[in-house]
């Protein structure tokens, strides 16, 4: 049975500028196995970020403010592997 398939199911926001496709039930199943696997993957990335800033926050407060909306850069990541502690880092 050949549905209609809107992004994540939700609805177009211009849908003068796309038109609808229909696809089998099969088809719709791997989409949304595919789409699970991304939001698997986002949150993953985001329960990394939080057990990084998480330590950072007891440990350096201040920093981890500077660094909370870069915590995961490679930079960011290299320094804090390099540089574990405070008194490492040099800081005040």
């Amino acid at each position: 049975m050949p549905g209609t398939l809107h992004h994540r199911g939700r609805r177009p926001r211009d849908a003068a500028h796309l038109r609808a496709i229909d696809i089998e039930d099969e088809t719709i199943a791997e989409l949304e196995m595919i789409v699970g696997f991304d939001d698997d993957l986002v949150g993953e990335a985001t329960r990394t970020s939080n057990r990084l800033r998480g330590p950072l926050t007891q440990i350096h407060p201040s920093l981890e403010s500077v660094l909370r909306p870069r915590v995961q850069h490679p930079a960011v990541l290299l320094m804090l592997e390099r540089f574990g502690s405070p008194a490492q880092l040099n800081c005040p």
